[in-house]
C-alpha cells in the first residue's frame, strides 16, 4: 500500500508539469477574452496575440501619421521639427563663412542663409515628396497587411506547437518524473 501511495508522487508531479505547460500555452495563444464566474481573466486574450495585434496596429498608425504630416500644408509635427533641425545644424556648420575677410557682413549672412535654406528644402523634398512616393510605389501598406496575414495567430501557434511545445512537454515531463522519483524515495525513507 505504501508503494502505491508513493507512485502517486510521480503521477502528481508529471501531471502538474503538463498542466503548467498547457496553461502557459493557453495564456500565450488564447484568441478570446476568457471569463471565470463573470470575472475577466486579465491575461486573456493571449499575450503573443495581443502584442502581435498591437505591433501591426502601431506600424499602420505610424505610417498613416507620417503620410498625413507629409501632406499637411501647416508646418507642425515631427517632420517640421526635423526640417528645422536640418536648417539649424547646417547654419551651425557654415559658421566658417564668418571667417571670410573680404566679404561684407550682409553677404556672409545671405550665403549662410542660402546654404541652410537649400539644405532645409532638400530635406523637405525628401521627407514630404520622395518618401511618400516610395511608400506608394513599394506598396508598403499592402506589405504590412501581407505580413499581418503571414504572422497570424494560427501560424505562430502552429510553429510554437511544432518546434517548442512538444519538446518542452518532454523536457518538463522528464524533470518532473525525476522530481517525482525523488519525492517517492523520500516518502519511503520518512514512512
Amino acid at each position: 500500500m505504501i508503494f502505491l501511495k508513493s507512485l502517486l508522487f510521480i503521477v502528481w508531479n508529471v501531471g502538474i508539469g503538463v498542466l503548467l505547460i498547457n496553461l502557459i500555452r493557453g495564456l500565450l495563444f488564447n484568441r478570446k477574452s476568457r471569463f471565470v464566474f463573470g470575472v475577466h481573466i486579465p491575461l486573456t486574450p493571449g499575450f503573443l496575440i495581443s502584442k502581435r495585434d498591437w505591433v501591426f496596429n502601431k506600424v499602420r498608425a505610424i505610417l498613416h501619421d507620417f503620410l498625413d504630416q507629409a501632406d499637411s500644408v501647416r508646418n507642425l509635427g515631427y517632420l517640421a521639427k526635423w526640417e528645422k533641425l536640418v536648417f539649424d545644424t547646417v547654419w551651425e556648420k557654415v559658421q566658417f563663412v564668418d571667417g571670410w575677410k573680404l566679404l561684407p557682413r550682409s553677404w556672409k549672412a545671405k550665403i549662410k542663409n542660402f546654404i541652410a535654406q537649400t539644405a532645409k528644402d532638400l530635406a523637405k523634398q525628401i521627407l514630404r515628396q520622395l518618401i511618400p512616393k516610395l511608400i506608394e510605389q513599394l506598396q508598403i501598406e499592402h506589405r504590412i497587411d501581407t505580413f499581418d496575414e503571414q504572422f497570424s495567430s494560427k501560424v505562430i501557434r502552429q510553429y510554437y506547437n511544432q518546434y517548442v511545445h512538444k519538446y518542452l512537454i518532454y523536457f518538463i515531463m522528464a524533470v518532473n518524473l525525476l522530481i517525482g522519483i525523488t519525492n517517492m524515495i523520500l516518502f519511503w525513507i520518512l514512512a
